[in-house]
């Protein structure tokens, strides 16, 4: 991936900052890092470039991607029980705790409060705080992406919308999206995806005021109102038009221009962007919510250390620090659309506060960032069979197959039997 000249000034401060030795003073250790998905190549291929000049006595090998998160940690899984893993992976922010609860991910506070330049660094408590469980932090989020919703605004115009003045409610945006689909010539309206992870069921029963399960995490909870009202929305989503599509055949549709609004993840934002430049105008605009102190799950990923070697650690550790740190977070905006957990790096008026300024399309998700909440994972280890149980309910709600209010029962039962006791 081509540097962009403030990617080379940010990597050119870095490496001025940190001491440089010379092989035969410091050797070289090597470190393995893994990832998901193979869409995101480029910037771990950029970012670990970017490391090892700034340190140049540590070499970082990647491995091959993996196809989604669910899959990186399963793969994992095996990985431990084959001796196998990585130093240091990028898992799902909803995939760590597994990971925590079976003692494979080391927890990073020791290193956090040892590392005298940490307060430095800039990541605020609140977003470390999105992958800690039972008082530990087993990983530093990298990258999160909120929910938004994508619009092609030559279709909007076409269908008599105002791509400024865009519908902040369900009501506006399913009417929109009829008027959209209304223009024939195999063009799709409004289409929410639902096979992400389960992560749109939890922003939607977020976005009603509801979660996952009790703060104790004893008791589910997205069996009421906010529930229902996630799956009556996804129901009148499939009654009023939504498109019969596969969530990747909506992503393509999307970029074809042939798809209205999606409703998706901040962190293809960049991806559009480059299918729309020079087909359609792409405009984003935020996901409606009831309540400005709704929560909405942060989406993406947080960095794992797995080695139990003392010398492997503090070597990850360096890469982990450099990759939530200005530095790392420039690579990874500048690449996606994530939204980046560096605080200071946001309001830094010469790296990431000008790029916002001169992309204001990659703000709209920062907005929400007041709003932002852990990417739940369930207790025990069913996790993966939990997300698939909610993806297949949702599919038969949106598909008319089943009663959103018959669904949420049977969704219950079926993750109460996978959940310990």
């Amino acid at each position: 991936m081509p540097l962009s000249r403030r990617a080379f000034l940010s990597t050119a401060t870095a490496a001025a900052a940190t001491p440089i030795l010379s092989a035969g003073a410091r050797p070289q250790t090597t470190i393995r890092v893994c990832y998901a998905p193979a869409s995101l190549k480029s910037l771990y291929e950029a970012l670990t470039q970017r490391f090892m000049e700034a340190r140049p006595d540590i070499k970082v090998v990647l491995d091959g991607p993996a196809v989604d998160y669910d899959s990186l940690v399963q793969q994992t899984l095996r990985q431990n029980i084959t001796k196998q893993m990585p130093e240091v992976s990028h898992q799902g922010l909803n995939q760590i705790r597994p990971l925590a609860d079976r003692g494979i991910a080391v927890p990073l506070d020791g290193f956090i409060a040892d590392d005298p330049a940490w307060k430095a660094v800039g990541v605020p408590e609140a977003m470390t705080s999105l992958a800690a469980y039972g008082g530990k932090t087993y990983a530093l989020p990298f990258a999160i992406s909120v929910p938004v919703l994508f619009y092609n605004a030559d279709l909007v115009k076409k269908a008599g919308g105002d791509p400024d003045r865009l519908p902040d409610d369900w009501d506006g945006l399913i009417a929109l999206g009829k008027k959209i689909a209304a223009l024939g010539e195999g063009i799709g309206g409004l289409y929410v995806e639902y096979t992400n992870n389960g992560w749109s069921f939890q922003t939607l029963v977020g976005s009603f005021g509801g979660r996952m399960m009790s703060e104790d995490d004893k008791k589910i909870a997205f069996d009421g109102p906010a529930g229902l009202q996630a799956l009556q929305l996804l129901q009148r989503l499939g009654r009023e038009g939504q498109p019969a599509f596969e969530r990747d055949q909506a992503r393509q549709a999307f970029r074809a221009g042939t798809l209205g609004i999606l409703f998706a993840a901040s962190s293809a934002l960049n991806g559009y962007q480059q299918s729309a430049a020079g087909h359609f105008e792409l405009k984003v605009g935020p996901v409606p919510v009831s309540s400005a102190s709704d929560k909405l799950p942060a989406a993406g990923n947080g960095i794992v250390m797995l080695t139990d070697d003392p010398e492997k650690q503090k070597v990850s550790w360096e890469y982990i620090k450099f990759a939530v740190g200005p530095a790392g977070q420039n690579v990874m905006v500048e690449a996606t659309g994530y939204v980046p957990v560096n605080l200071a790096a946001l309001s830094d008026p010469t790296g990431l506060g000008k790029f916002f300024d001169e992309h204001p399309e990659h703000r709209i998700a920062t907005q929400r960032l007041a709003m932002i909440t852990g990417w739940f994972s369930f207790p025990g280890g069913n996790n993966s069979k939990i997300i698939k149980a909610i993806e297949d309910h949702c599919y038969l709600v949106v598909s008319g197959k089943q009663d959103p209010a018959k669904a949420l029962a049977s969704l219950k039962k079926d993750v109460d039997a996978l959940l310990p006791h």
